[in-house]
């Protein structure tokens, strides 16, 4: 669905994970620039224009930044007049596909995969250096080659992936043999975190025959216990995200239909067996795309955030910012930050840094323009204890970003990974805060 509508100055949105559900991706452009191309700075409509957060909300305020003006070189917290600093990278993948990201302690991985086998490709992770860092293009290194475009998900000492028959195989992340432990939707992603301490939960979809027919549904497996729907009778689940929670879960699942989209939030306890709490419709809106996915944030200090691209009505489109609160209500607060034209699927990450200073960081895909060729724009942005999303950053890409990954590691440094048309690539990030939650 694309929605062409007009509105006053151009608002801007976020962007985020997915471009696409084909389970396998070729590495090939998308005609923008040949396979292996850097990401290359080049102007974009009006990225640099001041733009609202909300309907009737907060104001998001944009850094000033064009494509054009990377960071490379500068110190981490100089005083420059960007807030973010590069601090390696744009790093090539051997392979133009989506990935899951995973921080170690000294660290980070990069996985891909390879038809329910991982493929890991690992970084170092150091402490944010206080002096100018030099930075640019890192080529690829290993066999390059085809991976799913359906990436894993890694929760503790274990990865997930899906293969292209839609058994979900478990890896041990020091290696060894893999085992089945679930048969999902082959074009569906799937979701990962740990539960209680040690315990790994997976979560995905899956079809059940009923009486109204085929529905997709959301389960949840942990360790080696037999796996248990989450969507309630009635419900079916077309995306979901999990996060830890406390000494829980919370799962947000997406039920995208013809005349609605439904937003569940559920929290989930663990032990020994898991314990359901009461599913909340946290949010209703419009028809939705069946592969719009959305984002999950769970900060260390105050409520958890989701974070749901779909039309806001028939002429205008935005991110939809829903509460939620502990536990999930019903019909939760929402702020929109709209966009200036419709993108489906409009990819959305997010992730929560630090414990005693936390901060909630978001990475998105937006329209530039009102057109609907208009480019595509990959930005940075942090979302405030009040819901109130501010723009601070904007990637250069190399054509039209389709998938984007968000992590932190040790040092406070976040970590963006995304597919373009040049390949994908990984690059790390000095952020300074406005929205310290103290």
């Amino acid at each position: 669905m694309i929605v062409a509508c007009r509105k006053a100055p151009a608002p801007v949105g976020v962007l985020g994970v997915d471009g696409g559900s084909s389970p396998v991706v070729a590495a090939e452009g998308d005609g923008v620039g040949p396979p292996g191309s850097p990401p290359a700075a080049r102007p974009i409509g009006d990225a640099a224009s001041p733009t609202t957060s909300t309907a009737t909300g907060p104001e998001r305020t944009d850094s000033g930044a064009t494509p054009g003006e990377r960071t490379a070189g500068r110190a981490p917290g100089d005083g420059g007049t960007r807030p973010c600093a590069v601090l390696r990278g744009p790093i090539e993948l051997p392979v133009r596909a989506p990935v899951a990201l995973t921080v170690r302690p000294d660290h980070v991985e990069a996985v891909l995969n390879d038809d329910g086998r991982p493929r890991i490709v690992t970084r170092p992770a150091g402490p944010v250096p206080l002096g100018p860092v030099p930075t640019g293009r890192e080529p690829a290194e290993g066999d390059r080659g085809t991976a799913s475009g359906i990436p894993c998900a890694t929760a503790g000492e274990r990865i997930f992936c899906l293969d292209r028959s839609g058994a979900v195989h478990r890896t041990p992340r020091a290696g060894g043999e893999d085992r089945v432990i679930a048969s999902a939707r082959s074009t569906s992603r799937i979701a990962a975190a740990t539960l209680a301490g040690s315990h790994t939960a997976l979560g995905y979809l899956a079809s059940r025959q009923t009486s109204e027919g085929w529905v997709s549904e959301a389960w949840l497996a942990v360790d080696d216990d037999a796996p248990q729907r989450v969507s309630e009778d009635g419900s079916g689940a077309t995306a979901l995200a999990l996060s830890p929670h406390g000494s829980g879960l919370l799962v947000l699942t997406v039920d995208a239909r013809a005349a609605l989209t439904a937003m569940h939030a559920r929290p989930v306890a663990y032990d020994g067996r898991l314990r359901l709490g009461e599913d909340a419709v946290a949010f209703v809106g419009g028809p939705g795309d069946r592969r719009t996915r959305a984002a999950l944030v769970v900060p260390a200090a105050g409520p958890a955030w989701s974070l749901l691209p779909i039309a806001k009505d028939v002429g205008s489109f935005g991110l939809a910012i829903v509460r939620i609160d502990e536990p999930p209500r019903v019909d939760e607060p929402v702020l929109w930050s709209m966009y200036p034209n419709g993108l489906d699927p409009a990819p959305v990450a997010s992730v929560s840094t630090g414990v005693a200073d936390p901060v909630a960081w978001v990475a998105l895909v937006r329209p530039s323009g009102p057109e609907p060729s208009s480019a595509r724009v990959l930005e940075l942005a942090e979302l405030g204890p009040d819901g109130a999303l501010t723009a601070r950053d904007v990637v250069p890409t190399t054509g039209n970003a389709s998938d984007v990954v968000l992590a932190t590691d040790a040092f406070g440094a976040l970590w963006l990974g995304w597919v373009d048309g040049g390949g994908s690539w990984l690059e790390r990030l000095a952020c300074a805060s406005k929205n310290p939650r103290k």
